[in-house]
């Protein structure tokens, strides 16, 4: 049987201030009364303060820490441990002194098991120091180191927060994750996140402590080698140890990399959705285009917008030549230059031409061995480094990027794509080209050259075609002399604005001209007329005033088919409106009937027959724009049949009308 160890007296407690400046003493009957219970204990025991100094200690402690302190020293009891230790141990004295009547904070050492605990005393613990054989604990520790690496190997920091103390415990990963020293974790953490996240991680914070809602949210990181990172913290509140208290438990891991892949993507989902806008523009303006002129354009300004290419270039082959129909970017620049090229010497663009089939050509060095050189020199004036060239029904896309670029298929599908709608742009605009072209031709032969000149009128015309530039109009004007010496003046509008309308105009003038030979009156004239249009079974209606000047007898004769009223201007300068009853249409109804006016010509000095073009607007009705038409006309206008139309003109351009509009002007 081994023979106790001989009892040594408990050291006397020391009478050392210690490190800390102005720390009081603890009490002397605590030091007795741990010397008198632990005096011979199998255990070290020491009492401690918050500094780890030793205030008093057995011979057990003595003993197993190995290296006898210096009576009346201050310097902490972990300078006594390997230095790698001493960090572990100074962490479970802190511990256990921001947690006074918990459990004892426990720690494991080289050889030796600690366990501390707080005192009643403020600033004071109780240590305890035992030999480690490895025996009960040895499967626990290893579980814990296993737990450790684990937990670092997936880069995750584990923690736990008292919901009391609100102390923090650090398990792995703060120095890692967080670049901040391991151990409890107060103050410092909050240092580290960026004060644009302060507010809400502080927020998302105490209502997981509080046991509200689980802690999951992101913040960055403020300060040293890791600002900016992106950390993501998951917690929540669990009940634990003895006396049971709720604790936060959570993990933290570094999530920058998937913060910005997320960025990434985000940015380029807000890109590709950006480009599909700009594509959806471009076919917009394709669809609306309605010349040639116009689709070219639009995809020299749309197509650049919605692509990542630096400028675009349309051509088209015009007698034996490349012409350039439009361009934007750096594209302006080279359309001068290939403007004129005979197309025998146009090389790549020619060929694509020719064989319409697209060409990707994704270097410079790739398009001098494509071209056999650079001839023209255009590669030497442009900032284009990649090119792609797609044909069209007739012609050619040119597009140039600022770097080399691969071309993927999913672009190359997008590129052929917008080519074919603008091929089938072109094609349709061509097809309504043409069919403006003939209806304005028809339009021009139906309409008088020149005007009569009629005994005692001063006439003039004006046209103006609509604002879009594509339809033909239906308005027409006509004036002749009169067997019986009278003259008559007619203007109208027949439906729709394409040949069929410029065919009907054609007709209508020609029956309101043959009945007017008739030398019947206005009523007449326009009944026969309109029974004439219903019989042959016209599909479109006109509107129709029919006037007659007779100067012999100083009068007026006006009926009116469903058109808009005249302007007669009188000598004192005022303008009156001239709106006789109106009838239907022509072409309506085969018995209608057209009721005339007669009016004395002593004061008048003008008259204006008008159409809806001149007087109705998408804002403006007719009846103000009858009013605003008639305070319009400048003073002295009324002596000059041309200068009056023009005036007219001019006044009713701002009523936003996009129908053509035609006005007859007659001075007396």
């Amino acid at each position: 049987m081994t023979a106790p160890t001989a009892a040594r007296p408990f050291p006397e407690p020391r009478t050392a201030p210690g490190t800390a400046t102005g720390r009081a003493r603890p009490p002397v009957d605590t030091i007795r009364t741990l010397a008198e219970v632990f005096l011979d204990a199998p255990v070290g025991l020491a009492v401690l303060d918050a500094d780890g100094v030793e205030w008093a200690a057995n011979a057990r402690w003595e003993q197993l820490l190995g290296r006898r302190r210096a009576e009346g020293a201050t310097v902490p009891w972990t300078d006594r441990l390997p230095e790698a230790e001493r960090e572990r141990a100074a962490r479970a004295v802190a511990e256990a002194l921001a947690l006074p009547g918990r459990d004892a904070v426990t720690a494991r050492l080289p050889r030796l098991r600690l366990a501390v605990r707080a005192l009643g005393t403020p600033g004071l613990c109780a240590a305890t120091v035992e030999q480690d054989d490895g025996t009960p604990d040895e499967e626990h520790t290893e579980r814990d180191a296993q737990l450790r690496l684990a937990l670092e190997m997936a880069d995750l920091a584990a923690w736990s927060v008292d919901a009391e103390t609100l102390r923090h415990r650090w398990f792995a990963g703060s120095e890692k994750l967080y670049g901040i020293t391991p151990g409890p974790m107060g103050e410092g953490i909050v240092e580290v996140i960026a004060p644009e996240d302060m507010e809400a991680a502080t927020t998302a914070f105490h209502r997981a402590l509080d046991g509200v809602e689980p802690l999951d949210m992101r913040f960055r990181l403020a300060t040293g080698d890791r600002a900016g990172r992106w950390l993501r913290v998951k917690a929540r509140s669990h009940t634990v140890g003895t006396p049971p208290r709720r604790t936060l438990i959570g993990i933290t891991r570094d999530v920058t990399d998937a913060v910005h892949h997320q960025d990434r993507l985000r940015e380029r989902a807000d890109n590709a959705a950006d480009r599909a806008d700009r594509i959806q523009d471009l076919a917009t303006a394709l669809l609306s285009a309605t010349t040639t002129d116009e689709v070219a354009r639009a995809v020299a300004d749309h197509f650049c917008d919605s692509t990542d290419a630096i400028g675009a270039l349309v051509l088209v082959p015009e007698e034996g030549r490349l012409r350039t129909v439009a361009g934007s970017g750096t594209g302006v620049r080279m359309g001068e230059l290939i403007d004129g090229t005979p197309l025998d010497e146009a090389g790549i663009p020619a060929l694509v031409m020719r064989e319409g089939k697209a060409l990707y050509v994704r270097s410079r060095a790739e398009m001098l061995a494509l071209s056999g050189g650079d001839p023209h020199g255009w590669l030497s004036r442009t900032r284009a480094r990649s090119w792609a060239l797609l044909p069209l029904s007739h012609g050619a896309l040119l597009f140039g990027y600022a770097r080399e670029h691969d071309f993927p298929v999913a672009e190359r599908t997008l590129l052929l794509a917008l080519a074919g709608l603008t091929s089938q742009a072109m094609e349709r605009c061509g097809l309504v080209q043409a069919r403006i072209d003939l209806a304005g031709a028809v339009q021009r032969a139906l309409l008088p050259e020149e005007l009569p000149r009629l005994p005692g009128l001063r006439l003039a015309a004006r046209y103006a075609p609509a604002r879009d530039g594509v339809t033909v109009g239906g308005d027409w004007y006509d004036a002749t002399r009169l067997p019986d010496g009278r003259c008559a003046l007619v203007i109208g509008d027949v439906e729709g604005h394409d040949v069929e309308s410029a065919a009907t105009m054609g007709q209508v003038r020609t029956a309101v001209r043959a009945y007017a030979r008739t030398r019947l009156d206005p009523s007449a004239v326009l009944a026969h007329a309109n029974a004439l249009l219903c019989s042959l079974d016209m599909t479109l209606f006109t509107t129709c005033t029919y006037v007659v000047v007779d100067r012999e007898h100083g009068e007026l004769t006006a009926a009116t088919a469903g058109h808009v009223p005249a302007l007669l201007g009188r000598s004192d300068g005022t303008t009156r409106v001239l709106a006789p009853p109106p009838g239907p249409p022509l072409g309506v109804l085969p018995t209608a009937t057209y009721p005339a006016v007669r009016l004395p010509l002593h004061g008048a000095r003008w008259l204006a027959l008008l159409t809806d073009g001149l007087l109705e607007g998408p804002d403006l009705e007719l009846d103000a724009g009858v009013e605003r038409l008639r305070h319009s006309v400048p003073a002295g206008a009324g002596d000059d049949p041309a200068r009056l139309a023009d005036a007219l003109l001019e006044a009713a351009a701002s009523t936003g009308h996009r129908d053509d509009a035609a006005v007859l002007t007659a001075c007396f």
